[in-house]
């Protein structure tokens, strides 16, 4: 009995002894100073980051330059003031300070939306603008100088440059808020239904839009497509409805449709026409 006892107690040792190191393997491991220390840098690091006003002011001179800003005539001040956002940016994908050629390089491989991004704030920031200022943004500002066209096309007459409104109008319709109908003052399709011209102010006439779109010709082209009801509804009411083409009174109305009033002359086209088509039955 004596011998029995003797390896039981041995066997509850040897159990004790492996239910404990397994424990001491399961707890969490006490961390390391030196562990610690890296953890703490990193974070101090990541926190950090290079300090966006004292880069921009290191760089702001060469970057002016470098990227042809300088024709811009700005001052230094508002450079600092319209490059910070993009110099902002770059540096958050940094956790230390990058080297003046490769900061420029980074913004030269993007200049494109830079050039947008700098026609933006002299739009909104500067009341007038230079005739360098002006060059520069219709070349450069894209979809910005588009919904900045009537500022832009009072500037170039301002300055003189008249040169740069075919350019211009060019943005309004690619970029801007085009309707059907152009302005016979300033060219620009920009007539609302009350026939005031969006770019230049001008408050237009029947007679001055009619003679600008040709309208007499558009007017036989509607009395040729149109159904004799169609016709007939234009004849009683006295009016029809013009955007990209001439309309009934009843057709399907674009927010930027004109209602243009029938004289004799027209009436009496859209008579024969009625004319025509009910001897041709």
């Amino acid at each position: 009995m004596s011998a029995r006892r003797a390896r039981r107690s041995t066997t509850r040792r040897r159990r004790s002894t492996s239910t404990a190191s397994q424990a001491a393997t399961q707890q969490p491991q006490p961390a390391t100073a030196a562990s610690t220390s890296r953890r703490r840098r990193s974070r101090t690091a990541v926190a950090r980051g290079p300090d966006p006003d004292k880069v921009l002011d290191s760089v702001l001179d060469e970057v002016v330059t470098s990227l042809g800003l300088d024709i811009l005539g700005l001052s230094r001040e508002q450079y600092r003031e319209m490059l910070r956002p993009v110099i902002e940016g770059l540096l958050s994908t940094y956790t230390s300070r990058p080297s003046t050629e490769t900061i420029i390089a980074r913004l030269r491989a993007t200049s494109q939306n830079l050039y947008i991004m700098a026609s933006a704030y002299m739009l909104e920031k500067l009341e007038k603008l230079t005739p360098e200022q002006l060059e520069f943004i219709v070349a450069n500002g894209g979809p910005v100088a588009g919904k900045y066209a009537p500022k832009l096309y009072r500037a170039a007459l301002e300055l003189g440059r008249k040169d740069l409104i075919p350019q211009i109008r060019y943005l309004w319709e690619t970029y801007g808020n085009p309707t059907p109908l152009e302005c016979p003052r300033c060219g620009f399709r920009a007539l609302t239904p009350e026939l005031t011209c969006m770019i230049c102010g001008h408050e237009a006439s029947e007679r001055e839009v009619k003679k600008v779109i040709d309208f007499e010709e558009k007017l036989r082209m509607f009395a040729e497509e149109a159904s004799p009801t169609e016709i007939r509804e234009a004849l009683e009411r006295g009016y029809v409805l013009v955007g990209e083409r001439v309309k009934p009174p009843s057709g399907p109305r674009e927010p930027f449709d004109v209602e243009i009033r029938l004289d004799k002359h027209e009436l009496e086209i859209l008579r024969r026409a009625l004319e025509v088509r009910r001897g041709g039955r």
